[in-house]
């Protein structure tokens, strides 16, 4: 593989962490609760290259349970 093709695909691999960390971080800020204190998953996301965020998306994110709906009659 040359220099040029190697240039490029090292792009594309750090624009992909990049869009990680970002979609991770969009996703803290704008969720409610999580798992765990929030400023921890904050450090980690930074910190932890494209394994902080997927680890956040993956287990860090707190998905409220389903409302369950009842008819009234």
């Amino acid at each position: 593989m040359d220099l040029i093709n190697r240039k490029w695909f090292n792009n594309i691999v750090h624009l992909l962490g990049f869009f990680l960390m970002v979609t991770a971080y969009r996703d803290l800020w704008k969720r409610p609760k999580t798992r765990g204190p929030k400023w921890i998953w904050g450090i980690l996301i930074f910190l932890v290259n494209y394994l902080g965020p997927i680890g956040y998306l993956i287990w860090g994110r707190h998905v409220p349970p389903p409302k369950i709906t009842t008819r009234a009659n």
